[in-house]
């Protein structure tokens, strides 16, 4: 009768061939398809890839044409520029605001976005220039006045700050906007 030790040094070396196996599958199979021309591989690589942000350069702004959007259409634009935004990519998405913005001057949630990516690069002038003019742009926009309020908090302008929660709160006091403005509001009282 094996002892048990014997069996589990078996499974051990078992399962670690079947996983050498598996891993070995992609490598086996590529050098098998290396008949493929250079233009066929490269095609088929652009073709796994996807999204706007595939070159993860912080530094590198790609023109907006290769990013597969269409660089006078201004919803596309802003859906890139949130991508970046979201990517923590903020320069990039400040150049690509702007031009929604050049291209769109009513458009008060790019207003919004902008004044945030300045914000988060230490820009505060700026982001709190760019959403008061998007409040003035809309003034019935209650995100925005939330992240002036926000802005302003973190500015250490109180006043400002309070004035713009009370304006989020009066435009929706029941919105899930407009709760987190009164919660914010009562810390800096």
């Amino acid at each position: 009768m094996p002892s048990k030790c014997n069996n589990r040094y078996g499974s051990i070396i078992a399962i670690s061939l079947i996983i050498a196996f598996v891993i070995s599958i992609p490598f086996i199979l590529s050098s098998c398809s290396s008949s493929e021309s250079p233009e066929t591989v490269n095609q088929k690589s652009k073709l796994k890839q996807s999204g706007p942000l595939i070159d993860q350069d912080y530094k590198k702004i790609s023109p907006f044409n290769e990013l597969g959007a269409n660089a006078e259409n201004p919803k596309a634009l802003a859906v890139m520029g949130d991508q970046y935004f979201e990517s923590g990519r903020f320069v990039e998405a400040i150049d690509i605001y702007k031009k929604v913005l050049s291209l769109d001057p009513n458009d008060v949630d790019t207003y919004n976005d902008l004044g945030l990516a300045y914000h988060y690069l230490n820009q505060t002038d700026n982001a709190i220039e760019t959403l008061k003019k998007g409040a003035e742009v809309m003034p019935s926009y209650q995100r925005i006045w939330i992240s002036l309020g926000f802005v302003s908090i973190s500015a250490g302008n109180k006043e400002e700050a309070k004035t713009a929660l009370a304006k989020t709160i009066e435009l929706g006091p029941d919105t899930p906007v407009g709760k987190e403005a009164s919660k914010m509001l009562d810390q800096i009282k």
